[in-house]
């Protein structure tokens, strides 16, 4: 028998497992997210201290959704009715029938003695809908012998979604009511119409965050709810007001503070933004910079710059370094002076030594990662990627760049471009503390609009003040302003190729010199296509050098796949970018209402 017992309570068990994981796996979860826009509630307090709850709540849905649910707060009242549920479409209202099947269209009312829970199951996608609950909420009311006092929180920590457009509305059964007196508790942002002559207290919030609640506390006679059976034979109304007389102190104590926190962080930001502008002035004012003499502009010229692609680009950037695409100028214009030579190799390229090379990375990639006479991109990208390699690329191309910045200082005026730089860096500062004190301003709940107007005049003022700077103090020694006016007309020319007949101006040979300068200055592919229409296909084909820059087997052809694009990436492959580029607000604190486990969301 007792053997018969365990095979029964052992199948029991089984089909009782099997029936859970059967309601495990098909537990509906929503796809998406939600946002409440609106969230109305009109309370009408009835003459037996009783409530008629109409809630409207309008989802925005962006998703899949099966439902929704709310859940209804009775800790400290006397229960609530069975409510009714309606969808409003924006179009028409229905109503739903009360079902524990879970049926498209339907909800569900489960509750104890402390909370309502209701489900509604309606399927949803990326549409708005306004779910609307009626219900009485039973013994809201309390009366007193000199008052009756309604503590409710008409919206409970229980939101796990943050509500928006908020209006509370609660109406008493009568009107013309001299001592209503209401409060409201929660954010400071809100505000609480009281309005006597129509027995109305009317709460507005823009926003409400998150498991934060909106309470009111109202005090009528008790004459206003006289059928109340929920009487309490004591005085509360002295005690009720002194304990709002307690919070709207702490909550007048809280905004001071908060006002005089708010303006001193306003205060020391902008005194902030005054001493580095006063300074700024004051050095500019001791020393305004070098003078020198400004050449009159050139708008074209056909004589390539007297330095190398890297060194001209480092004095058209007014840099302190030379860059990977420099790097890849100079690169061709070694295999223009027949000095260096690429090829194809398989799916890669390679590169040849012609002559020992005098760059100083171009030989630590041929005589270090190569075997002495040539190097192949797929072996600098592996020693790029290399643990024990990486770092001394890194070094040896930080070495090559500031090594191709050298001499410089003939050309650039250094001490103008640190004065021109420190306006740019306080611009900057002053930039970053506009923005923080526009994110205080955010958070304190101030006027964001005007704040944010300030903000930007302060910044571009910033900036207008940079640019004068930037444009009345040179940055360029006399001999560097007459370079940089021939390397800018020389660029200019470049990127005006479409409007010049090249072979008018000079053979082939000339234009291919000017090539390694149109890579540094980012105008290759204007100049490479310029080529092919100016000039014939049998003349670029008795080329030694334009057949590498234009057609099938080119090392710089346009798009992502040609050498300077696959060098770059090669040269950039550890991941280093040195190488790949009554009424009135609301108080704080709670009285103790009830409702304030409320809450709901969507599933």
């Amino acid at each position: 028998m007792g053997v018969t017992m365990k095979k029964i309570w052992g199948l029991l068990f089984t089909i009782v497992a099997i029936l859970l994981a059967f309601q495990t796996t098909t537990v509906v979860k929503a796809d998406g997210k939600f946002e409440i826009k609106n969230y109305h509630a009109t309370a009408d307090v009835q003459k037996n201290g009783d409530i008629d709850l109409t809630q409207r709540i309008n989802y925005q849905f962006n998703g899949n959704f099966h439902g929704v649910y709310y859940n209804q707060s009775l800790d400290g009242i006397k229960g609530a009715s069975r409510p009714e549920v309606y969808i409003n479409d924006g179009y028409q209202t229905q109503k739903l029938t009360s079902s524990s099947s879970g049926d498209e269209n339907t909800f569900k009312v489960s509750h104890d003695s402390e909370e309502m829970n209701i489900k509604v199951y309606h399927s949803a996608t990326t549409e708005k809908l306004t779910f609307i609950y009626k219900y009485r909420l039973y013994g809201a009311v309390t009366n007193y012998l000199d008052t009756a006092e309604l503590k409710w929180k008409m919206i409970g920590e229980g939101w796990d979604s943050s509500l928006y457009n908020v209006k509370l509305t609660v109406n008493l059964p009568e009107g013309n009511v001299p001592e209503l007196q209401a409060w409201t508790h929660g954010p400071s942002n809100g505000y609480t119409s009281v309005q006597r002559k129509k027995g109305r207290v009317i709460m507005t919030l823009d926003y409400l965050p998150s498991h934060q609640f909106v309470e009111t506390h109202m005090l009528f006679p008790s004459a206003v709810t006289s059928q109340n059976p929920n009487v309490v034979n004591k005085n509360e109304k002295k005690k009720a007001l002194a304990q709002e007389k307690k919070l709207v102190e702490e909550a007048n104590s809280n905004r001071e503070r908060k006002e005089m926190i708010f303006r001193s962080l306003m205060i020391f930001g902008a005194i902030v933004i005054v001493i580095i502008y006063l300074y700024r002035f004051f050095s500019y004012k001791k020393n305004p910079g070098n003078k020198h003499v400004i050449p009159t502009p050139i708008y074209h010229i056909f004589d390539e710059p007297k330095f190398k692609p890297s060194f001209t680009k480092v004095i058209l950037d007014r840099s302190d370094r030379a860059d990977n695409i420099s790097l890849t100028a100079d690169l061709l214009e070694e295999v223009g002076k027949h000095r260096m030579k690429i090829d194809k190799f398989g799916s890669t390229y390679e590169i040849t030594a012609l002559v020992p090379p005098t760059n100083t990375f171009f030989k630590y990639l041929i005589e270090d990662i190569g075997d002495g006479k040539k190097v192949n991109l797929r072996q600098i990208k592996a020693a790029a990627q290399s643990y024990n390699n990486k770092d001394k690329m890194l070094h040896k191309f930080n070495h090559w760049a500031k090594e191709a910045a050298q001499g410089r200082d003939k050309y650039l005026d250094i001490e103008n471009m640190n004065i021109v730089d420190d306006f740019r860096f306080s611009a900057i500062a002053t930039n970053i503390i506009v923005f923080i004190m526009f994110m205080i301003g955010l958070i304190f709940g101030k006027n964001i609009l005007a704040i944010g107007i300030l903000a930007v005049i302060t910044a571009l003022v910033a900036w207008g003040l940079y640019f004068l700077a930037k444009r009345k103090i040179t940055p360029y020694t006399d001999l560097g302003e007459d370079e940089v006016n021939r390397i800018r007309a020389f660029k200019r020319m470049l990127n005006d190729i479409n409007d010049i007949k090249m072979a008018e101006v000079g053979d082939l040979i000339l234009w291919e010199q000017f090539l390694p300068y149109a890579v540094a200055f980012g105008v290759s592919e204007k100049v490479i296509k310029a080529l092919k229409v100016n000039f014939g296909v049998e003349e670029i084909n008795s080329s030694s050098v334009a057949p590498y820059y234009i057609g099938a087997a080119s090392f710089i052809n346009v798009g992502s796949t040609g050498f300077q694009a696959a060098f770059t990436s090669a040269i950039g492959a550890g991941g280093s970018s040195s190488l790949s580029g009554g009424s009135g607000g609301f108080t704080g604190g709670s009285v103790g209402g009830f409702g304030g486990g409320s809450g709901g969301g969507a599933f």
